[in-house]
């Protein structure tokens, strides 16, 4: 084996010879050789102590390309440096690795979250509330992964299914956030504040309006209707004119809804109230309403409770009283964001949520059965603690394999190389994969630093394995294929020393390899 030499001087202020003022010399790299064995991929190499720790990886996947191609095989340099940039004590020190051959790595599968369906989707964590558009796009007030706000455009029916509208960045959750969409604009209500952006292309739209925190907003064709401490205001769009109010409301409004003739509004009491003769008259409606959405041919919409904490969503027509009702089963969840409704179908759509899972459903009357048909059921499972569980993957509990052993192709040009090695996941700002027990990395799956949980299940071969990583809006599976084509190699050891002298590294040739 060859042994390669690295001679550091000690820099002391005082030596003979070195003045005090004198900069401190910067020793040589050391040069560090060794030769493929006969296989083609990517390199991992490290520098390792004495004792087997891992102290500086030199190359991460590096082609062959990348290093110095020579009589005596491939070179690269190390600067004496350990990964943190310290010059690491006198020693004797190896450099070894290995070759990663033709490795497969291919996505498979997402879980626990059926609004991504492929790598393009949004990130969505969690939905604060939604609203129908004339053709039958979604619109979703959404979290994303990264603590990102977005407005998002999904279209069930289309190939192209998404549209990020509006994106920025929110490290905490917006609370009461409300949308409402005209013709023309979508408008959200995030912490009291109103904005609005361009359904045609997400540009957002500057606001003409008193900038004061706004409690409820509606929008319908050309009209807007805000709500706040002034009371109810109506705006003509585009121009943001206004039409009418302020009306002052008898109770705090939480949701409004404008209908083709009049408002409707529902109260944090659960009252609901209808403008009408230039006043507000309270309906008479048998349970609290907790949101009110306006709906097609003069019907509005409300979203109840009932006294047994139960919810429907119910149509009412002012002249017929109660049209239609859905009834969600009562371990779906609590509705969260809000009702909407299309203005030209018997169309909803709503939001419902528990602990751990949250359900966005589209719904509309089925023509020929007069019954309700979904057109959209999205669930969102939390699983930030996924994990492995009777021989299935688990949003939560379970067990979380790191480690993996694989049987690896033997090194022609060193019979003694071990012939079995153990992976284990990683994670962190450099990206997601595959590295040594010691932490050489060997094959990144992702170069994406949002994955902080990983796992990795080992197939039915021996040679395959199911990589799993989440960030917190799902978990990703990726199959990785052929992993025994993974080749070690060493490339000697290196001595520093602190004696000031230096020694070149020997020349070896690669018959002396063998």
């Amino acid at each position: 084996m060859a042994l390669l030499r690295l001679i550091f001087g000690l820099l002391l202020l005082g030596w003979a010879g070195v003045h005090a003022e004198d900069p401190p010399s910067v020793p040589e790299p050391v040069e560090i050789r060794f030769v493929p064995p006969g296989v083609q991929g990517t390199v991992s190499l490290g520098i390792f102590d004495a004792s087997g720790r891992l102290v500086r990886t030199l190359c991460d996947e590096w082609t062959f390309n990348r290093f110095r191609i020579g009589l005596n095989g491939l070179s690269t340099d190390w600067d004496g440096q350990d990964d943190a940039g310290r010059p690491v004590p006198p020693g004797t020190y190896e450099a070894r690795g290995f070759i990663v051959g033709d490795v497969s790595v291919a996505g498979s599968a997402f879980y626990f979250n059926d609004w991504i369906e492929t790598e393009d989707s949004p990130r969505i964590v969690r939905v604060a509330a939604q609203e129908l558009l004339p053709g039958g796009d979604i619109l979703l007030a959404a979290r994303l992964a990264g603590g990102t706000g977005a407005l998002v455009r999904y279209s069930p029916q289309s190939e192209a299914r998404w549209r990020t509208m509006v994106s920025e960045p929110r490290p905490e959750q917006a609370t009461g956030a409300q949308l409402a969409v005209s013709d023309t604009m979508a408008f959200v209500v995030l912490d009291g504040i109103l904005r609005a952006a361009n359904l045609e292309d997400g540009a957002e739209v500057p606001l003409t309006v008193a900038a004061k925190p706004v409690k409820a907003v509606a929008a319908r064709g050309d009209r807007l209707a805000i709500c706040d401490e002034d009371g109810v205001r109506i705006f003509k769009l585009p121009e943001f004119s206004p039409m009418d109010g302020p009306k002052t409301v008898p109770a705090d409004v939480v949701s409004l809804a404008l209908l083709d003739q009049g408002e409707v509004a529902a109260a944090q009491d659960g009252s609901a109230w209808q403008w009408s003769g230039g006043d507000w008259s309270r309906l008479d409606l048998p349970d609290r309403v907790r949101s009110v959405a306006g709906g097609h041919a003069g019907t509005f919409w409300v979203l109840e409770e009932r006294e047994d904490g139960s919810h429907c969503v119910a149509q009412y027509s002012m002249e017929e009283g109660r049209l239609a009702e859905w009834v969600p089963k009562a371990d779906k969840g609590s509705p969260a964001g809000g009702l909407s409704v299309a203005d030209n179908q018997d169309y909803f759509a709503l939001t419902l949520a528990t602990p751990e899972v949250q359900r966005t459903v589209a719904i509309r009357r089925n023509g020929a059965t007069a019954g309700w048909e979904f057109v959209v059921d999205k669930r969102i499972t939390r699983s930030t603690d996924f994990g492995w569980k009777d021989g299935e993957l688990v949003p939560a509990g379970g067990e979380q394999p790191e480690d993996l052993e694989v049987k690896l192709t033997g090194n022609p040009l060193d019979p003694s190389a071990s012939g079995v090695l153990a992976l284990r996941t990683t994670a962190g700002a450099t990206g997601s994969g595959l590295a040594t027990a010691d932490g050489l990395p060997l094959l990144r799956v992702s170069e994406s630093d949002a994955f902080q949980r990983v796992m990795v299940i080992g197939g039915a071969d021996g040679h395959t394995a199911r990589f799993f990583q989440g960030d917190g809006a799902c978990v990703e599976e990726y199959e990785i294929t052929n992993l025994g084509d993974i080749t070690s190699f060493d490339a000697g050891e290196i001595v520093m020393a602190s004696s000031g002298e230096a020694e070149p590294p020997p020349a070896v040739e690669p018959e002396a390899e063998q």
